[in-house]
């Protein structure tokens, strides 16, 4: 078998080195950079498998986790734990989901995540990452309150993709394009695929996707809430990014620190301009960012 293996894998290395091809692999079970050093600091990256999409009213029918090492440069050192736990959401699980994920009621029946264990995985790590953390995190905090405690990075937000020459952040076109390929829609599947894609080293930069996770996660944002802005301005106030939150009935925008002073001034001459009103301010960092409180 090994050996049949060696002559595959030959035989894919040689059609790697023809232009006219591209070679996929089958994603490993244990994802790492080259030359990775020494682990340095643990990442737990989470994905949540859910009957929808509003955190609010849906529930968690599965909780993956992989625990990874990285180096101080910010390779990856290699998968440490794993953890994949269904749930029983107390309610018929929607057909459109059980299609998406493949998984059944009779699957979660009964079925518990074990906090205990996730609190031992989520005391080792020194940062969680999901691809999509605004919906992950939203679910884990109301879950499972050690989450809403924990710094945030995510993969699809945090890296500069299109920057890279990423046509899309969809994880599996992320896999794709780093030369693997993995089976089905789980949340253990898609974790090790995450881990994966932070390993490689990005297009244009040279370093691997984690370092510009790890910087964007060391960053210091303003958030911004347009408290009182009047209604003519919602359509300059969308068009500069801001999104509406309709609970606290006001338009927010988070923008780096160093773009704070440029952000004041523009709601003081373009949203406000001798109007009622006045923007607050908070600064966020990555034990805000992302959560649901953080807007």
């Amino acid at each position: 078998m090994d050996h049949d293996r060696d002559e595959l894998e030959a035989a894919a290395t040689r059609l790697e080195a023809h232009s006219d091809y591209r070679v996929q692999r089958r994603l490993p079970d244990d994802p790492r950079s080259d030359e990775a050093g020494p682990v340095f600091r643990r990442g737990l990256y989470v994905d949540v498998e859910t009957t929808g999409i509003d955190a609010g009213r849906e529930r968690i029918i599965e909780l993956a986790m992989v625990l990874f090492g990285y180096d101080a440069e910010g390779r990856i050192t290699g998968v440490e734990a794993r953890f994949d736990q269904l749930e029983d959401p107390g309610r018929p699980i929607p057909p459109e989901i059980v299609e998406l994920t493949g998984i059944r009621d009779e699957d979660v029946r009964g079925r518990r995540i074990d906090e205990g264990e996730v609190l031992e995985l989520v005391s080792r790590a020194d940062l969680v990452v999901a691809h999509n953390a605004g919906f992950d995190r939203a679910f884990l905090e109301k879950r499972i309150g050690v989450f809403a405690e924990q710094p945030w990075a995510c993969s699809a937000q945090d890296v500069p993709w299109r920057y890279e020459g990423m046509e899309s952040r969809k994880l599996e076109f992320l896999a794709y394009r780093s030369g693997v390929f993995y089976d089905g829609h789980r949340a253990i599947a898609d974790c090790l695929a995450g881990v994966y894609v932070l390993a490689r080293p990005l297009p244009r930069s040279g370093v691997t996707a984690m370092t510009k996770l790890l910087e964007a996660a060391r960053r210091r944002d303003v958030l911004f809430r347009a408290v009182g802005a009047p209604f003519s301005t919602k359509d300059a106030l969308k068009a500069r990014g801001y999104r509406w939150r309709p609970d606290a009935k006001v338009w927010w925008k988070q923008v780096p620190e160093a773009d704070a002073e440029a952000e004041r001034a523009w709601l003081a001459a373009d949203v406000y301009g001798g109007k009622t009103g006045r923007a607050t301010e908070a600064v966020v960092t990555a034990y805000e960012r992302y959560s649901p409180r953080g807007s």
